[in-house]
């Protein structure tokens, strides 16, 4: 998988790929990628325009890395999924019991979400873009081991398909990092807030009371 950096992106223009300059065009882009993800985390509606004044350069130099607002969008999720990737890595999801790895996937996932507060109010990953659909891959893979472990040790529900816990997760983890942004829910107690509601919810192993016989 390459790095998250901007050597991998790239614009279409007229249906012709350009390929990124480096060196200094590389900085720039980052730069202008970085402040577009603070702009308009504050607000959604930020043109190109305050972005470029934001980023210390020109309107046409925002354009000439990024030739729409959607290629700036992409782009953002793409460093997002990445950067997901990395805090999963650097949380050892192997090691100890499976809910307590799950606690440390959740604080770490939820560590980069609030950054990409930007994502909030656009569309999930498209599934249809290869660069897309690998990286959202790559996150989902470990979590969706650690939860077949969880249940295979009996720490989670089997009573459920893994694909399922998976994406009631995910979805407790939009659900949080929107709950953020709404001011509903505060950053420092939102992990655990998560983690609650999943362990104590649809990740919870069914106790099983015998059943009583008549009289």
């Amino acid at each position: 998988m390459t790095p998250a950096t901007s050597e991998t992106r790239h614009a279409t223009r007229a249906g012709q790929v350009v390929p990124p300059a480096g060196g200094d065009a590389d900085r720039t882009a980052d730069r202008i990628l970085e402040t577009a993800t603070r702009v308009l985390a504050e607000d959604p509606a930020a043109s190109m325009r305050r972005i470029s004044l934001a980023a210390g350069v020109g309107r046409a130099t925002v354009y000439r890395h990024f030739p729409s607002r959607e290629a700036l969008i992409r782009d953002i999720r793409l460093k997002a999924l990445r950067e997901c990737r990395a805090a999963l890595a650097d949380a050892d999801l192997d090691a100890g019991p499976a809910t307590e790895a799950i606690e440390r996937a959740i604080d770490a996932l939820l560590a980069v979400v609030d950054r990409y507060r930007v994502l909030v109010h656009e569309p999930p990953p498209d599934r249809s873009d290869p660069e897309q659909r690998a990286l959202v891959e790559e996150v989902e893979g470990p979590l969706l081991g650690l939860i077949v472990r969880g249940a295979d040790g009996g720490e989670l529900t089997a009573e459920l398909p893994a694909r399922f816990v998976l994406d009631s997760l995910v979805g407790l983890i939009t659900a949080a990092r929107r709950a953020i942004v709404d001011g509903d829910l505060a950053p420092e107690g939102a992990a655990a807030a998560v983690s609650r509601a999943f362990l104590e919810g649809i990740g919870r192993v069914a106790v099983r009371t015998p059943s009583r016989g008549p009289g």
